[in-house]
């Protein structure tokens, strides 16, 4: 042991976290490739939708930065510690782009380097921040599918031919989530006692608080799926955008709790398929999954790369007043 050097753990975390981004964008741009034949890029000499479009990406983006503060409130309700902003953002959203990476595992794990660069903050404390925001961000599109589409997805949902489709997603969320669950209930409860412990999180005016910064996060992102429909010929009325938005999110719930699909990829677009195929134009349908996805993916990189020079902007303030 003598012969061994002292490891810079901060260094090594930051040099993995640079391999890990590389390997992100590699999955992205994989993405991108796979998905590009599908895109009708004839839109994009349009200036009108092309402008639209961009828009699109880029409030994906500032979504994904509203999120990281989001996310570091909740951090500071579980931990009491208030990380500083920038690297709340920074890790946020670079742990976001692990999400293309198969497994899933990264996109959560990522988030832990806020304990590795805050040495007063814990890992657990961490990692229950990142289980408490998955709570609320199901409470929150169960809330607002049920408000928006309930009767509509209702009546789908009744249809005799729909319904082994519908058994047979839930079937495979609840088999893949079981073992997961059992094999870590050690972990579970032993996070549950420390997650207990120091939180403040339930307290009636946190929770509601929390809860509605994400239901307006969610509200955001049903709203550039939206806005791409509209953009590439949906014609589109108030109540059926309400029930468009209300479907959207009972589709990105079915991927956000599938585990190992990047992305909720494949699951979300089969239940968007099921639901909205014969509420809108399926060609334009196909079009706006697609579509969406590619802005999506601009949108996740794009709040890196806010997050970043949002992180510059503040060192450089600090080193003007020193």
């Amino acid at each position: 042991m003598r012969h061994f050097k002292y490891i810079d753990v901060k260094r090594a975390v930051s040099w993995v976290g640079t391999l890990l981004m590389l390997a992100s964008l590699g999955f992205i741009a994989r993405r991108i490739f796979v998905t590009h034949g599908d895109v009708d890029f004839s839109v994009f000499t349009d200036p009108v939708i092309l402008a639209g479009l961009i828009s699109v990406a880029l409030l994906e983006g500032v979504g994904i930065i509203l999120a990281s503060l989001n996310y570091r409130a909740i951090v500071a309700n579980v931990s009491g510690i208030r990380v500083r902003p920038t690297l709340a953002v920074v890790v946020y959203t670079l742990s976001n782009l692990y999400k293309y990476i198969p497994g899933g595992v990264m996109y959560v794990l990522g988030r832990n380097r806020m304990a590795v660069e805050d040495d007063s903050l814990s890992h657990t404390k961490v990692a229950a921040s990142t289980v408490l925001e998955g709570v609320f961000i199901v409470i929150a599109v169960i809330l607002i599918a049920a408000v928006f589409s309930f009767e509509h997805s209702m009546y789908y949902i009744r249809q005799v031919e729909r319904l082994p489709l519908v058994g047979l997603i839930l079937f495979i969320v609840l088999a893949a989530a079981a073992p997961i669950v059992y094999n870590n209930r050690h972990r579970l409860s032993k996070l549950l006692r420390e997650f207990l412990k120091d939180a403040n999180v339930f307290r009636p005016g946190v929770i509601v608080i929390r809860l509605c910064c994400v239901l307006v996060l969610m509200g955001l992102w049903t709203f550039t799926f939206l806005a791409t429909l509209m953009l590439l010929g949906q014609p589109m009325t108030l109540s059926l955008g309400i029930t468009v938005m209300g479907l959207y999110l009972l589709a990105w719930l079915a991927g956000f709790l599938t585990p190992g699909a990047p992305s909720g990829l494949g699951v979300r677009e089969v239940v968007m398929m099921m639901f909205m195929s014969g509420t809108l134009n399926e060609g334009i349908l196909i079009s706006a999954m697609v579509m969406h996805r590619l802005l999506t993916v601009l949108g996740d990189v794009s709040a890196y790369g806010m997050a970043l020079a949002y992180a510059r902007a503040k060192r450089l303030d600090a080193e003007r007043v020193a």
